[in-house]
């Protein structure tokens, strides 16, 4: 069962990235801050301005522990060691001729906890996609030509859209759900393999994306602590998971700006990246099937920002065809054909304040209107979440204080942060963070409740 076995070896090269490096060698004879990502940081600018590659490396340790008790039916029921995870990650850097650039980067993973919590029956599945594993982060090819094109060919990220907490415009990229509201946006965004093709056109610039098998959304494995499958773990139904249609995924946008803010306008058909019931086969074995897949689907959108002094204001506004949406737990195994599929209307609005020394303020609200919405839907027809971050540094900016605190949509709970991180130089740094969940019974998210957290962590450059 595909949906149920582990990844171990995450190597996320497709055929159009291998033909991104072979068209490379063959011509040569992109926030918000991140507290517990790696950190880029050139030691020695000089000496590689001059050098045709740049090669680095980041080791981070992670050490986390549970302060509830998940309780059954997860793997850790108990308080305990949740992670002891070592990371290596490595950026290669090429220039191959002055108008066409180089990059390979991935990240290898081996997280301890399996081998030092014996009193903990941990799935094959989590042994599997977490005891060891490898991604590959970019892998591309650009160049910029003399009229102005621009092409960009492989694993690559593409960081559209203004929001934080809500994915209106920004479409493309997979992301990583391993856990919930552990990561900021930037740490989300997972590579997927594609080819960029930009160019102006008067004071707009025009982006067009085609991306093949761009896979979906990593999500925990079975009976880990953010397994969004675990109520039907003992259900006595068989998981499948069905590969898309169509491998193809095409998206542009138009964007410009002037001196007071930006403006962007994106469109796009694609496989939506989180896995909905495609229909439920309940004669062809033993037990029934819930077979699902990746929704298709089309959008269209525009995001915005204006400043004014301390002040900054951006909202977004897009159309969503064709979303697949959860239905209730009593009406989950009438869907036969599958969940039922209505439009949404995504808004999003939000703010900025910067005008105290060293302290940045953010406010978000976001809403999704469901159309023909009916009783039988687990989402209200109008769904509201907000979110708000306070974000300080100090010392030279070497301490970096970060808290997020986020209502989730239809009331079904909360979820607040806290990280902290110093930088005791350019290659050395250490970080705390701290999770809580709340959430009321009938939640969608009710399960996860328990799975309050403390992190220690430490980086330095190799």
């Amino acid at each position: 069962m595909a949906l149920l076995s582990g990844r171990g070896c995450k190597l996320r090269v497709s055929t159009i990235a291998v033909l991104a490096i072979v068209a490379a060698l063959s011509d040569s004879v992109l926030a918000q801050d991140d507290f517990f990502g790696t950190i880029a940081v050139d030691l020695d600018d000089s000496s590689r301005r001059d050098s045709p590659y740049s090669l680095y490396g980041w080791v981070t340790e992670k050490v986390g522990y549970g302060l509830e008790s998940p309780g059954l039916p997860f793997s850790r029921t108990e308080r305990d060691i949740d992670r002891v995870e070592t990371s290596l990650f490595a950026q290669f850097d090429a220039s191959l001729s002055p108008e066409m650039q180089l990059r390979f980067s991935g990240k290898a993973y081996h997280d301890a906890v399996y081998a030092l919590n014996d009193d903990i029956t941990y799935t094959r599945s989590e042994r599997n996609v977490f005891r060891n594993r490898f991604e590959v982060k970019d892998l591309y090819i650009e160049r910029r030509f003399d009229n102005g094109l621009y092409l960009k060919l492989g694993n690559q990220l593409f960081a559209w859209g203004l929001a934080e907490y809500s994915r209106v415009t920004d479409l493309i990229n997979t992301e990583d759900q391993y856990t919930f509201g552990q990561q900021d946006l930037e740490d989300l965004r997972q590579q997927v393999p594609a080819l960029l093709i930009g160019f102006n056109v008067g004071a707009w610039a025009l982006d067009t994306v085609i991306t093949v098998d761009a896979g979906r959304n990593d999500i925990a494995p079975a009976r880990d602590e953010f397994d969004p499958l675990v109520r039907l773990r003992d259900s006595g139904l068989v998981l499948e998971r069905q590969s898309p249609d169509t491998r193809y995924e095409t998206f542009v946008r138009a964007s410009t700006h002037w001196s007071a803010g930006d403006i962007q306008l994106v469109a796009g058909e694609f496989n939506d990246n989180a896995l909905s019931v495609s229909r439920i086969d309940a004669f062809t074995g033993p037990a029934p099937q819930l077979i699902f897949a990746q929704n298709r689907m089309r959008a269209a959108g525009i995001a915005a920002n204006w400043v004014r002094g301390s002040w900054l204001v951006f909202g977004e506004l897009g159309l969503h065809l064709g979303k697949a949406m959860a239905p209730t737990a009593a009406t989950s195994l009438q869907k036969f054909a599958g969940w039922d599929e209505s439009d949404q209307l995504l808004s999003v609005l939000g703010l900025e304040f910067n005008g105290f020394r060293n302290l940045l303020l953010s406010l978000e609200l976001d809403n999704a209107h469901t159309r023909d919405h009916n009783a039988s839907m687990q989402a209200d027809r109008n769904q509201m979440s907000a979110g708000a971050r306070v974000y300080w540094t100090a010392l030279n900016e070497r301490l970096q204080l970060l808290a997020v605190h986020n209502e989730l949509a239809n009331n079904a709970g909360s979820v607040s942060r806290f990280s902290a991180q110093y930088h005791w130089s350019d290659n050395f740094n250490f970080g705390l963070l701290w999770m809580d969940y709340a959430s009321r019974q009938g939640s969608p998210y009710y399960d996860y409740r328990n799975n309050d957290v403390v992190q220690l962590q430490y980086s330095f450059q190799l």
